[in-house]
Parts: C-alpha cells; structure tokens; sequence
C-alpha cells in the first residue's frame, strides 16, 4: 500500500517497454527526459522506504455492511437510466455491430457520479470480502465489478481490478508460490483479451469483420515486431504502456515555454484539481488550454507531465512532481485510520500513482474523485447520519 513505489514501477515499466522500439512513429527519448524521469523514481523510492518507516499502514477487518443489497440495487437502477439514455447496454451495441460512441456515453454530470461511486463501492466490497471471506459479498463484488464490461470501459476495469490486487497483496503480506507461477499466464491472457477488445472496437469503426492487422498500421508497427512470433494482440498494450512516453517526448520537442505567474495559476486549475470543475473554469472564463503535441494517430494520452510542460516548461515538470510527493502526505492526514473506508481510499490512491506513466490521474475526476467517498462516508458515520456497519468497526 506505498502509492511512490506504485509511481516508480509505472514509470519504469513504461520506458522500459517504450525501449522495445516496436513502433516506428515514436521520437527517441531525449538523455535530458530519462535523467529527468531516473530522478523523479530514485526520489519516489526514498520516499517509499519514508513512507513504510513513518507511516504503518496495517490491514484492518471491517464488520458486516448491511446496505450490500440495497446500495448495489441503486447503482444498478442509475446504470439502467444510463442505459435508457443511450439506448441500449454499450456492451451488447459493440456486440451487434451497432453504432456506439463511448465518449458521449452518459446521462451529462450524473455519469460522472455513477462512475465514480460505482467504483469506489466495487473496491469496497473486495475489502468487505477480505474482512469477513463470504461468498455473498465476493457475488455482490463480481456483480459490481461487471458494470465496467457492461459499459465497455476498459479503463474502469482495470483501475478496479488493479486497486483489488493491492488491496489483496496488502491482506495477504505475501503472496502464496501457486499465485506467482500462475499469475504471469492469467496477466498474458488478460492482455491478449485487452487487444481482441481493442480490434473489436476498431473493426466496428471500420465497418469490417475482426482483424488483428489493422492496428498494427495505427501505431505504426515495425518490422521487427510484425516478423516476430508474438500475437498482433499484444501490440494494444505496448501502444497503450508506451505511447504516454512518446507524447511526452513529442511534446517537449514541439511545445512553447511560458514562465509566469499566470501560467501557473493555469497550470494549477488545469492539472492539479479535478478536471469536471477545470473545464467550467475555462469555460466561464473563457481561458484557453495549452493543449499538447502528440504523435500521429489516435495516440492523444500522456503522463501526467506533459501538459504541466505545455504550461510551464521543465519547472512545470519539477512543480508536478513536487505536487505528486506531497499529495499522499496531505491525504492520510485526511483518511484517518479508524475509518472503514480507510484502506479503500489508500488502495484508490496507489491504483492513481500506478497508472500516472499513462495519464494524469489527479486530474481524472473518473479515479480521482473516487478519493473524496472515504472521507464522505467516514465523516457521516462518525455523526451518525448514515450507518453502513451493524456495530463500530474492529
């Protein structure tokens, strides 16, 4: 449960996928950007070990929720409204071949909520089920987790999935030999899965049948790959682990320097705070965002660094990593450890630091808001007004 050890495998893992070189239309990684991005995982993994040595966060049981059923039923019932809003279940559109556009999917401000706690209650429940090992909780677990596959949003899977294993690793201590030999073929399955769904959505988009080849021509893929025995499948996650660094690099080779306290003030509502509240900002003000360059194609992700470049140059960088140093100090001051919840909200937050090599996760309001649940509820249960537990937790 150490949100900088999460940071520095996400960002390692990246470069050291991005050094593959399987796709010819990403630029080489400048010795300035990897001195840069060397030091910032050096510093998170000191801070890591400061984090275990200072702050001793130890898995706690929680007692039985009463409201499972209920509260289950009513994120159900919202996903319903959204589906009658779009007109069908996502999952069965993309199935039938049927005309879907995923990034207009959604009852306007209320699918952000529903995303969110949604989310947040699905990590919930994993905790409830390590606490107390029932197989009606892992049931109602697996049925919230499967509204993410029902809207046909990997991301959403995947943060949960991922907050889960940590949550998982962290009750366990250690995990037991048959995981570890097993894991690897179940990770490779996932990813191959991960590409077939992918493929699916392209081919939809063009209007053909299933074929693996076609993105390998989006992305740019090299010969070296193509000639090679791994499955085209598997191009999806190098394009998807890699391509962040890419724009990052495309970005600071392309980008203006702006040095200025206005460009700051910029830089802190674009990027450091939800990004739900940032674009009425901008809107009401009519601020223009800096944007960022990006490789060619639908590549347009990138770290959580990138944008902070478009604002403020290589101190916009620094500033950003200061800003991810301090955020999880500020955060367990908030959590407090006698809440049932506590556990939950570190796990959202190292799932947040994990995947900061391929987005700026602090200014996703679809993971980041789901921070604030925990200190919701904590703050209701403390005052009595809304009461999850049967009794106070252990």
């Amino acid at each position: 449960m150490n949100p900088y050890f999460a940071y520095s495998i996400s960002f390692l893992v990246a470069i050291g996928v991005y050094l593959l070189g399987w796709s010819n239309i990403y630029p080489t990684l400048s010795p300035v950007l990897l001195g840069f991005l060397g030091t910032s995982i050096l510093a998170s993994v000191v801070a890591g070990f400061y984090w275990n040595r200072k702050i001793n966060i130890k898995f706690k049981n929680i007692l039985p929720d009463r409201n499972i059923a209920f509260i289950t039923t009513l994120i159900y019932a919202l996903w319903i409204c959204e589906f009658i809003y779009e007109g069908g279940v996502p999952v069965i559109k993309i199935l039938l071949q049927q005309q879907y556009d995923y990034v207009h999917f959604g009852i306007p401000s209320l699918h952000v909520f529903i995303v969110t706690f949604s989310s947040f209650y699905t990590i919930y429940l994993f905790h409830l089920f390590l606490s107390l090992r029932e197989k009606r909780i892992l049931w109602f677990y697996a049925i919230n987790l499967f509204a993410a596959i029902l809207i046909y949003n990997r991301g959403m899977l995947m943060f949960n999935v991922v907050s889960s294993c940590c949550l998982y690793i962290h009750a366990t201590k250690t995990i037991p030999f048959r995981i570890l030999v097993v894991a690897p073929f179940i990770l490779a399955i996932c990813l191959f899965l991960f590409g077939v769904v992918g493929n699916i959505r392209v081919s939809q988009i063009d209007q053909t049948s299933y074929n693996n080849s076609t993105f390998l021509t989006h992305g740019g893929a090299s010969e070296n790959f193509k000639n090679s025995i791994i499955p085209n499948e598997f191009f999806w996650t190098y394009i998807y682990t890699s391509s962040p660094i890419a724009n990052l690099q495309k970005n600071i080779n392309n980008a203006d320097q702006h040095v200025s306290l206005t460009w700051f003030i910029k830089m802190v509502n674009n990027e450091m705070i939800f990004d739900s509240i940032s674009k009425r900002i901008n809107s009401i003000y009519g601020i223009p965002h800096p944007g960022e360059h990006t490789i060619n194609g639908s590549f347009n992700v990138s770290t959580i660094y990138s944008v902070a470049y478009s604002h403020l140059g290589w101190l916009g960088m620094a500033i950003m990593f200061c800003y991810i140093l301090i955020f999880p100090m500020v955060y367990r001051k908030l959590n407090k450890s006698n809440s049932p919840f506590y556990l939950t909200g570190f796990a959202i937050l190292v799932t947040m630091y994990f995947f900061m090599a391929f987005d700026n996760t602090i200014r996703f309001t679809g993971l980041s808001f789901q921070l604030v649940y925990p200190l919701i509820f904590a703050w209701l249960e403390m005052r009595g007004i809304f009461i999850l537990r049967k009794s106070p937790q252990i």
